[in-house]
């Protein structure tokens, strides 16, 4: 009801969406292709385990053992594809269930039928047990394309695809993202692979040079902090909070910290865009006395109310509240601190 109140006793007249259910007859007798296409490519193990068939689409899952390809998708496409192409008839017929299952035709694993069954057949490529509204030539459905394939649960696929003026739509839809993309990346349709490969080649130099002019960073950082270490139960420690200091920075900064200095543990946390990246490093010797860097991290993490660990030479880790940071920095040294004596 759209406004007003419907009372008893008034009239109405229902009429059906003509162009909906056009749409959702497409849909449903590409169901019954799919699985057919499905049981040809794939196998006869191949069962229906659920459907939706609405205007939009067709989602249709099934019993398989691995995802499919993209050659396997292809050619259950152009299965589809040529059944609708070649305009076999979509011929209905009630008759005894002993009489159904002598045609071949295919029941729904589990589903409870009467003594009469309704059996919808396409040509000679499908013949299933259907009491649903279906196109009367496959011709009709238009065109078939398979969207989505992926997992719902274990030993089941689904597919979803769409049919008729659903396809237009698709492609246009692709058609305006191509247009967009190509708009910003000032190249035409044709050129925007080679744009694409040329613009990832430019990423991957400058993502060399920035990582060359981290590890300099690093290097200057990483003797400043070395002239502020403790000697805390006999062992050099450093903790340090570095704003704008982001994760693989701070990898480079304990890694080589830890590779000089054997008798040593390092704590940083970088504080990126309001999130906290954590990096700990213990030397050799330091291990030997118990230091554990992925037990610290897990410590000082929780703390901010992150989470993560490692190795015991080498861990990262993330947080959240930086209010939390010198509470969570200081568990370190305590930690340092009750290691046994050697």
């Amino acid at each position: 009801v759209i406004s007003g109140r419907i009372t008893i006793g008034e009239a109405v007249t229902a009429k059906v969406d003509i162009v909906r259910r056009s749409a959702i007859i497409r849909n449903h007798s590409a169901a019954h292709l799919l699985q057919a296409a499905l049981r040809r490519v794939l196998g006869n193990h191949v069962r229906q385990a659920g459907q939706l068939v609405y205007d939009k689409l067709v989602r249709f899952d099934f019993t398989h053992f691995a995802a499919l390809s993209r050659e396997e998708l292809d050619r259950i496409e152009e299965e589809v594809n040529e059944i609708i192409l070649l305009g076999a008839n979509v011929l209905t017929d009630e008759m005894t269930i002993a009489e159904a299952n002598k045609t071949g035709a295919m029941a729904l694993f589990g589903e409870k039928y009467g003594d009469v069954v309704r059996v919808v057949k396409m040509g000679d490529y499908s013949s299933e047990f259907c009491g649903g509204t279906h196109v009367n030539n496959t011709a009709k459905i238009g065109l078939f394309h398979i969207v989505s394939e992926y997992s719902v649960a274990a030993g089941v696929r689904r597919i979803e695809a769409v049919t008729g003026q659903n396809v237009l739509a698709l492609l246009h839809a692709q058609e305006e993202l191509i247009s967009q993309t190509s708009a910003v990346l000032k190249a035409s349709p044709a050129e925007l692979v080679g744009k694409a490969a040329q613009l990832v080649g430019e990423l991957r130099i400058k993502d060399r040079e920035l990582e060359t002019i981290n590890s300099k960073m690093a290097a200057s950082q990483l003797e400043n902090l070395k002239a502020d270490a403790k000697m805390i139960n006999g062992i050099k420690i450093v903790t340090a909070v570095l704003k704008g200091t982001g994760a693989d920075t701070l990898r480079i900064m304990t890694d080589r910290f830890r590779e000089t200095e054997p008798n040593a543990v390092i704590v940083l946390a970088g504080i990126t865009q309001g999130k906290i990246n954590f990096a700990a490093a213990c030397g050799s010797d330091a291990v030997n006395r118990g230091a554990h860097a992925g037990n610290l991290l897990k410590t000082a993490a929780k703390l901010t109310g992150g989470g993560g660990g490692g190795r015991p030479d080498s861990a990262t880790a993330g947080g959240r509240d930086i209010s939390k940071l010198d509470e969570a920095m200081a568990t370190v040294e305590k930690a340092v601190a009750g290691l046994k004596n050697q």
